[in-house]
């Protein structure tokens, strides 16, 4: 539930320019991920990803704590931690800080035995439906009134799922709505680096006609090429169309975006075939002695 509050609550979240925003994080995992291709679709739809992620964590929250169709709510919650473990989690070395498979485990009873009846509103739900019908909760009852109940239940259950999923939301847009804070703006130019840059590579990480996938001083995903003997350009990996990130293609020698086709050259970054029309954006790369430098 604090997960999901906080991703509604946060001005950064669905910036697209911030680096800690929703965008950025899954340009940023999609190169690692054994899931980029879901990822990679992902990304076309940020904004929409990004909502239904954080109400997926506020949903499967509130039906876990308050006992509303607690084993669809846990596997929800399982789905979303695996999905954090193989995009988020994964690439992160030596480990990441908060390890999702934890969660996983977690909520595996829950899974497996739903919520037991215990301090759960679906139970008491059901123990008024039975009352409502003058059943006693100690009998044995017809095949035919346990559907009766159980069909109660669900709808019941139901509409008290449907107003606490209603106030969830409406907590987290009030909540964006008084939040102040401004939102952590990524240039959209190439950003500023300090004199001394970023080391990304060794000259020998990048034979001649091959690329290399970095990082830039952002995090944000990168190609390092050296097309011929001692020339390295670098180039962002992603595309100025909608954002997906494009792939190196030695064979046709460019750059080639999977969502929507668009090609860039290698030499200039420069857009060869749309959609896109601006080209990638293009870092300065300095050489001091066999490291490799964006500065």
């Amino acid at each position: 539930m604090y997960a999901g509050l906080l991703k509604f609550i946060s001005a950064d979240y669905l910036n697209p320019d911030s680096p800690t925003g929703v965008l950025k994080q899954m340009q940023g995992a999609a190169s690692d991920s054994p899931i980029s291709f879901i990822l990679t679709s992902a990304i076309e739809h940020a904004s929409l990803a990004g909502i239904a992620i954080a109400a997926g964590e506020l949903f499967a929250g509130l039906g876990i704590l308050f006992g509303i169709w607690t084993r669809f709510a846990a596997a929800g919650a399982f789905v979303l931690s695996l999905s954090f473990v193989l995009t988020v989690g994964w690439g992160t070395y030596p480990y990441f800080f908060g390890p999702d498979i934890i969660f996983m485990a977690a909520v595996l009873p829950l899974m497996m035995a739903g919520d037991g009846g215990y301090l759960s509103v679906e139970s008491l739900i059901r123990r008024r439906v039975k009352q409502d019908l003058g059943i006693n909760e100690s009998s044995v009852n017809p095949l035919a009134v346990d559907k009766a109940i159980a069909r109660r239940t669900l709808v019941q259950s139901g509409a008290a799922a449907g107003a606490l999923g209603v106030a969830g939301l409406v907590a987290g847009v009030i909540g964006r709505k008084m939040n102040n804070a401004n939102p952590t703006t990524n240039p959209t130019t190439n950003p500023t680096f300090s004199p001394s840059g970023k080391k990304i590579a060794k000259v020998s990480d990048v034979p001649v006609g091959t690329a290399l996938q970095v990082t830039d001083a952002t995090g944000g995903p990168a190609y390092l090429l050296q097309p011929t003997s001692g020339t390295f350009l670098a180039y962002s990996s992603i595309c100025t169309h909608q954002g997906c990130l494009v792939s190196y293609d030695q064979a046709a020698n460019n750059f080639a975006c999977p969502c929507h086709g668009a090609q860039f050259d290698l030499a200039s970054g420069n857009a060869t075939r749309g959609p896109a029309v601006t080209p990638l954006t293009k870092y300065n790369v300095v050489v001091r002695g066999q490291d490799v430098y964006l500065v």
